[in-house]
């Protein structure tokens, strides 16, 4: 994100960069002009997103170069500044659709929170313009060349230095995961942008050398981790990263393709995999034999271990012990609750079975971990 600000008082571009954190507030680059004409010219080399204009300066004033700006292309958000309260520069500020007028000495204050509000109101139109670019996208496969503009612009103020496509085949009627995704995505990455067909969605994520592949990596996994809808999650797939803009269309295409792509072991069986992952991680009390979970889910016992293993980088078994484990550590440390009974609720036959497991797992026995818990308290 830019920032021009045009003002004949050095003092006072001194003055804001020291009371201004202008980096946190979420600029990348900023610039200073000393005078109306080359503030009109700085706008249109550099093109800033924000502009901040003091309305006496030398050669041409604050009004007289804004309307010099507007003749030859984009008029940025602009804040006037001005040292007289005076209805007439208020009236012309308000025909150039200026965004604030400020009255000098400037607040910082006042100045933080009126370049807060336009920052925001820039980002949702320009997060509403490369959503509505994206959606094109999905509908024609192509990039013209105005949509290429306004996508880079929005890279620009936002820092995208590189990107990936999510694409998520989520075509329910109430797209749960879907909007579930998004929440997901908007937690991991500096922007995550969103684009909906009649077969799913995409989601554009972006930021900057913090965006690689393992931060990819570690995003798929997260979508595997408690706290995921109950439900068999819809084909996903995850393009490659890249730094261009004008191939958006392509990993597009890719992401939806991967997407696309049944598993090895079937689209139908990753499914069931999935539900019986849900299942464990929530009825870890219950039977959970490999014979009677592939008995519930109609699945074969041995197509289950293998799939599961595949899915998960894990052994069935061995998952199923880590929850009930985890859980009767969780027991262990935060009640009081007899061994029998912890035993009980976390699946195992009796208490001498859950004792011998649980050492087995954590190296000491339950009466002993909880005993160091309690220390910590």
């Amino acid at each position: 994100m830019k920032l021009l600000i045009a003002d004949d008082q050095i003092s006072l571009h001194r003055y804001l960069d020291k009371v201004m954190d202008w980096e946190e507030m979420g600029f990348t680059d900023v610039r200073h002009a000393y005078d109306g004409e080359e503030a009109a010219a700085k706008v249109a080399s550099f093109r800033p997103d924000i502009l901040i204009l003091d309305i006496h300066m030398p050669n041409l004033n604050g009004i007289e170069s804004l309307k010099r700006v507007r003749q030859s292309g984009d008029l940025p958000k602009t804040i006037i500044l001005s040292a007289y309260d005076e209805f007439e520069y208020a009236r012309d500020a308000l025909h150039l659709q200026v965004s604030h007028y400020l009255l000098k000495p400037v607040d910082a204050a006042q100045l933080r929170d009126a370049l807060g509000e336009m920052i925001r109101e820039s980002a949702a139109a320009l997060r509403q313009t490369i959503g509505a670019e994206l959606d094109r996208i999905l509908y024609t496969g192509e990039m013209e060349a105005d949509s290429l503009a306004a996508i880079r612009r929005g890279f620009e103020f936002f820092g995208i230095d590189r990107f990936a496509v999510v694409a998520c085949m989520d075509s329910s009627a109430d797209g749960h995961y879907d909007r579930w995704l998004r929440e997901q995505a908007a937690g991991h990455f500096k922007c995550a942008i969103a684009g909906k067909s009649k077969n799913g969605s995409v989601i554009l994520v972006g930021g900057k050398d913090e965006l690689s592949g393992g931060k990819m990596r570690e995003f798929s996994e997260s979508l595997q981790r408690p706290g995921a809808p109950s439900m068999a999650p819809p084909p996903i797939g995850i393009s490659s990263i890249a730094l261009d803009a004008a191939v958006l269309p392509q990993l597009i295409a890719e992401s939806v393709q991967v997407a696309k792509e049944p598993a090895e072991t079937g689209s139908g069986l990753r499914e069931t995999i999935w539900r019986i992952k849900r299942h464990i991680d929530s009825r870890y009390h219950e039977d959970l034999t490999l014979q009677s979970v592939a008995d519930r889910f109609k699945v074969d016992k041995y197509q289950l271990c293998r799939a599961f293993k595949k899915e998960f980088s894990v052994n069935y078994w061995s998952y199923v012990m880590k929850v009930r484990m985890e859980k009767a550590a969780e027991l262990l440390a935060g009640t009081e609750w007899k061994n029998s009974v912890i035993a009980e609720r976390t699946g195992f036959l009796d208490e001498s079975h859950f004792s011998r497991a649980f050492k087995k797992f954590y190296g000491v026995a339950p009466k002993e971990y909880r005993r160091r818990q309690s220390s910590f308290r």
